[in-house]
């Protein structure tokens, strides 16, 4: 898988509102075929923060709807 695809499906699943942190959306990453190789890329402080950000605004967001939180 590409750097750019990694970064991509991360952010997406991170939209997603499926995860609650990084540990659980690392664990999604791995679950979905992602190598632990491939994961060391999510090192950088700004890339952590900017998908915690997401990932916080996501569940922000099921919450005013009232979306349920269900995980596949």
């Amino acid at each position: 898988m590409g750097n750019l695809e990694l970064l991509e499906k991360a952010f997406a699943l991170a939209d997603s509102g499926e995860v609650s942190n990084i540990t659980e959306l690392r664990r999604a990453l791995v679950a979905d075929g992602v190598t632990m190789t491939e994961l060391q890329q999510f090192h950088g402080r700004a890339l952590v923060r900017q998908l915690s950000s997401r990932i916080a605004r996501s569940k922000r967001q099921q919450y005013k709807v009232g979306v349920p939180f269900t995980r596949q």
